[in-house]
């Protein structure tokens, strides 16, 4: 996916969780075509994928928008879609090749995960698949007040590490991702093209 040798030359990498370690959106397309069927609105799961990175809040103003559902049925929506995420999620999730990545470089190199996943999805998935054990930092949706594409989190994530922004290097699978890494003076490599973008300094 990524040789060492270009690795190396980062001090840090900080990992989107979602998509880029975790193949989970699979199961976050059913929970919201699910919420759809619940409430007999046809949702399409297209603004998810558009708005991968996202809290589940901002994607649920985009489906409802889509959708013509009142907006009174907002607050049950997000605890509808997140009951269903989390009960799918733990059944299929499974992990990706980037993770390969974090298991070649546990003990080499400072780790973090930056995710716009809400705090009871990241312990259920660090729970299955043992998070905690390969990278020394987590930053969730409860941890920033701006998510992507602002810097926040993966700013965040640096400053916990202790290494400046420059020095590290993100990997993301979603546009939003990309322009967080990018507007926090980071170098990010996109998982879908296999191809890294270099921040402007």
């Amino acid at each position: 996916m990524l040789a060492q040798s270009v690795i190396e030359q980062y001090d840090a990498l900080i990992f989107d969780m979602d998509g880029t370690l975790i193949d989970t959106m699979p199961s976050h397309a059913k929970a919201w075509e699910q919420v759809g069927q619940v409430l007999g609105y046809p949702i399409e799961p297209d603004a998810m994928y558009e708005l991968s990175g996202s809290t589940t809040y901002i994607i649920a103003r985009e489906i409802m928008k889509r959708a013509n559902i009142p907006e009174h049925y907002f607050e049950q929506i997000v605890e509808m879609k997140r009951k269903f995420g989390l009960e799918m999620v733990l059944e299929n999730a499974t992990l990706l090749p980037a993770f390969d990545i974090i298991k070649a470089n546990l003990g080499k190199k400072p780790m973090a995960i930056g995710t716009g996943s809400h705090r009871t999805m990241v312990n259920l998935l660090d729970k299955k698949f043992n998070l905690r054990h390969y990278v020394s930092v987590i930053i969730d949706s409860e941890d920033v007040k701006n998510h992507k594409p602002a810097p926040d989190t993966f700013l965040k994530c640096a400053e916990q590490l202790g290494i400046a922004p420059q020095h590290c290097l993100v990997f993301e699978d979603a546009d939003l991702g990309v322009q967080a890494a990018l507007n926090g003076g980071m170098d990010v490599f996109d998982v879908r093209t296999n191809q890294i973008t270099k921040a402007t300094r």
